[in-house]
């Protein structure tokens, strides 16, 4: 048991960030740009666009 728990808290000190792609990092990092420069839809806007789906 305490093996199993000194694993998940090694899993838990590793940095996600190098564990994906690198398109997903492509991604999110294009996502931070994105928000940065304001080009954002507000939630509100997204739940009207797709509410026929949801």
């Amino acid at each position: 048991m305490i093996d199993k728990i000194m694993m998940l808290r090694k899993k838990e000190k590793t940095d996600w960030w190098n564990e994906i792609s690198s398109e997903e990092q492509k991604s999110i990092e294009k996502g931070i740009q994105d928000a940065d420069n304001g080009k954002l839809t507000s939630h509100s806007n997204v739940k009207q666009i797709y509410e026929k789906w949801l």
